[in-house]
């Protein structure tokens, strides 16, 4: 599979040293965040940018040298991106590369988040922004004119909270020398904080403190703000919607194993998923010889499947490290290449045999079918399938690359209609409360909106509606309907 998420934040303050140095490992430990494009801000006499196409590269340390000296201060905002909203040319991505700066008459603020804005079309409108210019620019220019108007920093962010649906996780670097971080009413995105020895961090994934030697000190909440003022540390719960709706896909997919949500690692649930799907599934298992699995976010499940189910675990798929491009390209025949080159069969290991293949989730089926086709081709006897993610028959509104239900393979097919479809002899979905069971949280508590078509935000709900009828009347859906 090759689905990507929207972005990855980080923001820093350091009582006696430079922010860039920590903004760089921080967001290197979640490059798998966002591919497109990286940038940093950090704050010294104004905020300076650096914005750059591509992945965070490896840096030697003259080079991490150098953009530190041109990149000085103690409090610096960082952003890995994937687009979901926008146009992807080069001049596209390059524009809207986080973070983003907006100026004002009195103040400027940089702002780096992860997540997609719903009602974007009308924020556009009311806002006078251009097309081609992000959500995140809508987000950044709500926010300058709540603070030019006089208003607190509690009152902006409620604001903004007030007039923007979808999911935003969010750090800003105002140039008074504040540090904020917010996150949408529903806690749709991750974002938690954590500190060191004069220092005070946020960031996407646990991972991204872990490698800086920082102390997890927890996530921050559904509707609250956090801000650093003077190197003093406050927060407010400026709005409170009553539940949370965190993306439960985070868990299967996105998420690095090794991070902490709902105070668990990762990999623990993944684990259990595939305890789940061996149990749930035992009469088709007993049928098979070995566990395989799809490296590498369906390892931890295929660990939890060879445990329950009692299956030789082989490791007879490896992803090739150096291969990083993405699936995304337009030529069909492109694409199964940059899949084929993406994942190592080991084929004297899976000859003659009946496979139980764990993979996290099945979204357009493409790089399914062809795995599938290279297990045919390298002997496997049979190939079943045991998806960790429950089946997916709906679109993401809140920043996944599956915005229309005519790109999702399983919006209208069976899962026995989808294992013809793409050459398996059977694919076995992870029920949906088995799945809530293992994340450690309640249904109430996730955003389930692509596997249910019941979304957590009014906005989102009636868009999901008003496609499906659209495609039920025989009309296209109109693309990322969301863009207004």
């Amino acid at each position: 599979m090759s689905l990507n998420e929207s972005c990855g934040v980080y923001g820093i303050y350091v009582e006696d040293g430079e922010a860039l140095p920590y903004l760089y490992w921080g967001l290197l430990a979640q490059n798998h965040r966002g591919h497109q494009s990286h940038g940093f801000a950090a704050l010294s006499d104004g905020i300076r940018l650096y914005r750059e196409l591509g992945m965070i590269p490896a840096l030697s340390g003259e080079e991490l040298k150098t953009l530190m000296e041109s990149l000085p201060g103690r409090l610096g905002i960082g952003n890995v991106r994937y687009t979901t909203s926008g146009s992807v040319d080069r001049e596209s991505l390059r524009r809207n590369a986080m973070p983003v700066l907006e100026r004002g008459s009195r103040r400027s603020i940089a702002l780096s988040f992860n997540g997609n804005i719903v009602n974007m079309g009308e924020l556009r409108s009311s806002l006078g922004l251009p097309e081609g210019l992000s959500d995140a620019h809508a987000l950044n220019r709500l926010l300058l004119r709540a603070l030019e108007e006089e208003s607190s920093i509690q009152e902006a962010v409620k604001l903004c909270m007030d007039q923007v649906e979808g999911a935003y996780s969010t750090v800003c670097l105002i140039d008074d020398g504040t540090l904020l971080a917010f996150r949408d009413p529903l806690g749709i995105k991750p974002l938690c904080h954590g500190c060191g020895e004069g220092i005070k961090a946020f960031s996407s994934e646990s991972v991204g403190l872990d490698i800086n030697g920082l102390d997890y000190c927890g996530e921050v909440s559904p509707g609250e703000l956090l801000w650093i003022e003077e190197g003093s540390l406050h927060r407010e719960r400026v709005r409170h919607s009553g539940r949370r709706a965190f993306c439960a896909f985070e868990f299967a997919y996105f998420a690095r194993p090794d991070s902490l949500f709902n105070d668990r690692y990762v990999y623990e649930a993944r684990v259990q998923f595939g305890m789940n799907l061996a149990e749930r599934f035992d009469d088709i298992a007993s049928r098979c010889d070995i566990v395989i699995s799809l490296p590498e976010t369906a390892n931890d499940a295929a660990y939890g499947f060879h445990i329950a189910s009692g299956l030789p675990w082989e490791m007879a798929t490896r992803r090739h490290r150096y291969v990083t491009q993405r699936a995304f390209i337009s030529k069909a025949e492109e694409r199964e290449l940059i899949l084929s080159r993406k994942v190592n069969i080991l084929g004297r290991k899976i000859r003659g045999k009946r496979l139980a293949v764990i993979d996290d989730s099945i979204v357009r089926g493409d790089t399914t079918r062809s795995v599938v086709r290279r297990l045919r081709a390298a002997g496997a006897r049979e190939i079943h399938l045991f998806i960790t993610y429950p089946q997916i028959i709906g679109p993401c509104f809140y920043g996944i690359d599956m915005a229309t239900y005519g790109e999702l393979i399983g919006a209208w097919r069976t899962p026995e209609e989808i294992a013809e479809e793409i050459g398996a002899d059977s694919v076995n979905y992870q029920p949906i409360d088995d799945y809530v069971k293992a994340t450690g949280l309640s249904r109430d508590e996730l955003c389930l909106g692509c596997v249910t078509r019941r979304y957590p935000t009014p906005m989102a709900d009636e868009m999901a509606r008003e496609m499906w009828e659209r495609l039920r009347s025989s009309e296209r859906e109109g693309g990322r309907i969301y863009e207004g």
